[in-house]
């Protein structure tokens, strides 16, 4: 079922905050002032950003959650003054978004959340923690929470638990619609197969997969690995088309964007990214180093097109196929959300306020080449 001009001019499209800067200079308003001057209408709204942008408005004690189960400041759910704070906020960053044309769309990334054993410290510990982002969700306005896969070894319950806790959350958030990514570094649900068929098991209306294009590419069953610059065979691709043509239309919540840039070098032998990947310390997947650092915009390659060189552009430019992956999302009937997540790290990190302009403007001119692409024959 090939996409019409009519429907794609239809498509929500949208660009995730915190692929517009990486830095603590990068504030929220510098990013939707980028965003609106570059014709984005939606937001994918990255907790940290928010919560960041929060301290910027009053003052707020320290999270009490503690630090190994701690990502992008998050507050522990019985830190009461931080979650009043981010409630009553609510409103104002509303308005923010709207002052600048934009639409608050998805909150991101419920994370390590789902499939922890029954009596684990943790269970209902991220029950609490859920209660409390659903809540705010609520206040913001958005349609969808993003929920990654758990990347925690020892969140080992199991399919059945980690599609019943997903139902629990499903039912929890109504009418806000769950959606389920897989991440790539997940060691027990790293590929979007794996996470549809939790969320088919979970069997809620409102439950579906985000799709990523770059988590697929670097998924293990597919993947660019990037200990490897051997890269998969064109079959691999072949057969991924094949088996993203028969997702359900109805079970894809919405399409992230972004592409892959090959692991040659290597990571850990002579990459650009091994001393980033090394900072993070030594249990980082290094599958987790290249989605936060080698996730290039589609059409445009390395540093949002300035790290692009003309002799070298088959290392500069992505490898995940993105037009004809977006073209077999397309084709399975589905109409919804598309957004764009680049991540690069090693540019995104810097103190430059330039930052956010460059990538909402690369990002404009990636997603005019994609739907060139998605519309040709």
């Amino acid at each position: 079922m090939p996409i019409t001009p009519q429907e794609l001019d239809a498509i929500p499209i949208g660009y995730a905050t915190p692929s517009l800067g990486l830095n603590p200079a990068h504030s929220l308003e510098m990013k939707f002032q980028a965003m609106a001057q570059n014709g984005w209408k939606n937001v994918e709204l990255g907790f940290g950003n928010y919560v960041a942008w929060v301290r910027s408005q009053v003052d707020l004690p320290p999270s009490t959650c503690p630090e190994e189960w701690k990502v992008d400041d998050e507050p522990s759910p019985s830190d009461h003054e931080i979650w009043d704070a981010l409630y009553s906020l609510a409103p104002k960053l509303k308005s923010l978004a709207e002052n600048n044309g934009l639409r608050l769309l998805m909150l991101q990334p419920l994370n390590q959340f789902d499939g922890w054993p029954r009596g684990h410290e943790r269970e209902e510990w991220v029950k609490e923690k859920a209660k409390k982002w659903i809540e705010l969700c609520k206040k913001l306005g958005v349609e969808y929470l993003q929920v990654g896969a758990n990347d925690q070894a020892d969140a080992s319950g199991g399919d059945d638990k980690t599609a019943q806790d997903l139902a629990w959350l499903a039912d929890l958030a109504q009418p806000i619609k769950i959606a389920y990514e897989p991440w790539c570094f997940s060691p027990r649900y790293p590929t979007w197969e794996q996470c549809l068929e939790i969320v088919k098991k979970g069997d809620r209306p409102n439950l579906g997969i985000c799709l990523d294009t770059a988590q697929m590419t670097l998924s293990p069953t597919y993947g660019y690995n990037p200990l490897s610059s051997t890269p998969p065979s064109p079959s691999n691709f072949d057969q991924l088309i094949k088996r993203i043509k028969d997702i359900p239309k109805e079970s894809i919540s919405y399409l992230e964007i972004s592409d892959v840039l090959p692991p040659n070098p290597a990571l850990l032998d002579g990459s650009p990214f091994d001393e980033w990947h090394k900072s993070q310390g030594p249990n980082n997947p290094t599958r987790s180093s290249w989605v936060l650092c080698a996730r290039a915009l589609p059409y445009i390659g390395r540093s949002a097109g300035k790290g692009v060189r003309e002799d070298k552009k088959d290392l500069d430019l992505g490898v995940a196929g993105v037009g004809e992956v977006t073209k077999a999302v397309f084709s399975t009937g589905f109409r919804g959300p598309v957004i764009w997540e680049p991540f690069e790290a090693l540019v995104m990190e810097s103190e430059d306020k330039d930052v956010p302009e460059l990538y909402a403007h690369a990002g404009k001119i990636s997603k005019e080449k994609l739907w060139e692409e998605v519309l040709s024959k």
